[in-house]
């Protein structure tokens, strides 16, 4: 009777352990993504110091469209990835070692990562890519990819035709269902953050569905599943332009 009592125990405390704590680490086992698109305007008002803050001008392309921070498999990170590497991660990721990546997606990246000077690259492919089941390279196309089709979508015209001003979150929201389908807004996430007492629009945050094999329409990436998300937008919030 104790030992049935046992593995009844047992049993419960495994199926109360969450997911996310069972699958860590198994290449390919996550539901969905999340591409975690940064307005470089604002990163640059909160890390002034940064390369890619210091070289920001307006007339890149990161002065009038979102750019790449990561695209994240839900729920696991560093998959497969040897201990020293994870803990040289948490240091300088300039010291990570360099990834096989074509002239052409490194090309891409200068553009649409420009994270990438300060090696922002590599911390994504050890913590994210990892576990994707892509190769350094195809996982980086697959994010370029996505970028650019984003950049594209009226969406990211509205708030382009919006830089410098404030904005309402429902009028942002409303411009997303407008861009990818009436709904669409349950799949994206707005991330606000404080700077010199104005709430500034730093990353956007859009969960897709695992299979992007198909990038015809962006409105068709998405999971049939909504996520549960909450933003930290107030009800008014700027998008940033170039400059301090």
């Amino acid at each position: 009777m104790n030992y049935l009592l046992k593995l009844t125990a047992i049993a419960t405390i495994l199926i109360s352990i969450p997911f996310s704590l069972q699958a860590k680490n198994q290449v390919g086992e996550f539901d969905h993504y999340i591409l975690a698109l940064s307005w470089q305007s604002a990163f640059c008002e909160i890390k002034r110091k940064k390369p890619e803050c210091r070289s920001q001008t307006d007339k890149h392309f990161s002065a009038y469209h979102f750019v790449l921070h990561g695209l994240w498999p839900d729920n696991v990170n560093y998959c497969q990835v040897p201990k020293r590497i994870i803990k040289q991660d948490q240091r300088q990721w300039c010291k990570l070692p360099a990834l096989e990546l074509s002239k052409s997606v490194r090309k891409q990246l200068n553009e649409f990562m420009p994270g990438s000077l300060s090696c922002l690259q590599r911390h994504e492919w050890y913590k994210h890519g990892s576990c994707s089941g892509l190769s350094e390279n195809d996982y980086f196309i697959l994010a370029n990819k996505l970028v650019k089709k984003f950049s594209d979508s009226s969406f990211s015209q509205y708030v382009a035709k919006h830089i410098g001003k404030t904005v309402k979150r429902k009028n942002l929201l409303k411009a997303f269902d407008k861009s990818f389908g009436k709904g669409s807004r349950a799949y994206l996430a707005l991330r606000c953050k404080k700077v010199r007492g104005t709430s500034l629009l730093t990353e956007i945050q859009i969960h897709l569905k695992k299979d992007l094999s198909n990038l015809n329409k962006f409105k068709h990436l998405f999971p049939k599943k909504k996520p549960k998300i909450h933003g930290t937008c107030p009800r008014r919030f700027k998008i940033d332009e170039v400059g301090f």
